[in-house]
C-alpha cells in the first residue's frame, strides 16, 4: 500500500513527491492500523467464524458500494478492467484505508476508520466476554491483545495526524503548482503554435 501511494504521488504532477520521512511514516501507519484490524478479526474468529465471515462480507459490500458511488475511471472505457479494479479495491478496504478519488481524503479516512473502529470494538468485546468468566480480571495475554487492538488504532491515528500536518501533498500543492503551471502553459502554447502552422501549411 505504501508503494502504491508512493507511485501515485510520483505520477501526479500536481502533488509533491513522497520523501523518505513520509514513506516511513506511511509504513508505520499501515502497520499499526492493520495490526489492530487483523487482531480484532482473529479474536472474533475464536468466538464465531460465521460472525467474522458476516462482518468481512458486509464490510466488503459496503466498500464496493462506496467505490461504485465514487465512479472511478482508472481504465477509461475498459468496463471489465474497471470492475475488476473495483472488486480488488473493495477487498483491500476490508483491512486498510485506500484513497481512490481526488478530494479531501482526511474526511474519508475519518469515516472509514470510524466504521472499522466500531466493528473492531464489537468483535473485541464479544471475544472478551466469551473468553473470560471473570471479565474484571484479564490475564497478561488478554491485556496484550486488547492493547494490540485499541493501541494500534490510537497510535495509527496519531501518526496519521502527523502525516496530514507534515507530509500530505496538499501542504506543498500551491508550491508545486507555482512551478509546474508556467511549464504547462509553455507546452500548451507550443502545441497550439504547431497545430496552427500545420493547418496553415495544409
Amino acid at each position: 500500500m505504501t508503494s502504491y501511494i508512493y507511485e501515485h504521488r510520483a505520477a501526479s504532477y500536481d502533488k509533491a513527491s513522497m520523501d523518505m520521512y513520509a514513506y516511513f511514516l506511511t509504513i508505520l501507519i499501515k502497520l499499526f492500523m492493520c495490526i489492530s484490524r487483523i487482531t480484532a478479526i482473529l479474536l472474533a474468529a475464536t468466538y464465531s467464524g460465521y460472525l467474522v465471515l458476516a462482518v468481512c462480507i458486509g464490510h466488503w459490500l459496503s466498500c464496493l458500494l462506496y467505490v461504485c458511488y465514487a465512479k472511478t475511471h482508472f481504465y477509461g472505457g475498459l468496463i471489465y478492467n474497471e470492475w475488476f479494479f473495483k472488486l480488488i479495491t473493495s477487498i483491500t478496504l476490508v483491512l486498510t484505508f485506500m484513497n481512490i478519488v481526488e478530494g479531501n481524503s482526511f474526511v474519508r479516512w475519518c469515516g472509514y476508520h470510524g466504521f472499522t473502529l466500531i466493528q473492531n470494538l464489537i468483535m473485541l468485546l464479544l471475544w472478551y466476554f466469551d473468553h473470560y468468566s471473570e471479565p474484571s480480571k484479564p490475564d497478561f495475554y488478554g491485556i496484550m491483545l486488547i492493547c494490540m487492538v485499541v493501541g494500534g488504532t490510537i497510535i495509527g491515528s496519531i501518526l496519521t495526524l502527523f502525516y496530514y500536518q507534515l507530509c500530505h501533498p496538499s501542504k506543498k500543492h500551491v508550491l508545486e503548482l507555482s512551478k509546474v503551471g508556467p511549464v504547462l502553459e509553455e507546452l500548451r502554447k507550443k502545441h497550439t503554435s504547431r497545430t496552427t502552422t500545420f493547418q496553415t501549411s495544409v
